[in-house]
């Protein structure tokens, strides 16, 4: 893994297979840069009353923050702004073995 060295970034491994349709895959490491934007969908990490949510597509909104499901056939859910927090959007991806996706 790469030292990130700015106060407002890390990285964070990726675990597990449920990111796949956002092209994130075991194994990656992803850099997290600590702000937010609002209006486009985004793969952020974000904790929901205070519990910690590994890393979600969604966009935020004046109101809340709409959370994109992996399967497409689902509704993306909807939070007010007092039940979650976003800390940090994905900026980068490092594939220790990038042709294994492929």
């Amino acid at each position: 893994m790469r030292e990130v060295t700015r106060r407002n970034t890390y990285a964070l491994r990726v675990r597990g297979h449920r990111m796949q349709a956002f092209n994130l895959f075991d194994g990656d490491v992803i850099v997290i840069h600590r702000h937010q934007r609002g209006g486009q969908l985004e793969t952020a990490t974000a904790t929901i009353n205070q519990r910690e949510v590994a890393l979600r597509a969604l966009s935020i909104g004046r109101l809340g923050v709409r959370f994109w499901p992996e399967d497409e056939a689902m509704a993306p859910v909807f939070l007010h702004n007092s039940d979650i927090q976003v800390l940090g959007m994905v900026m980068g991806i490092d594939r220790p073995d990038a042709t294994r996706h492929h």
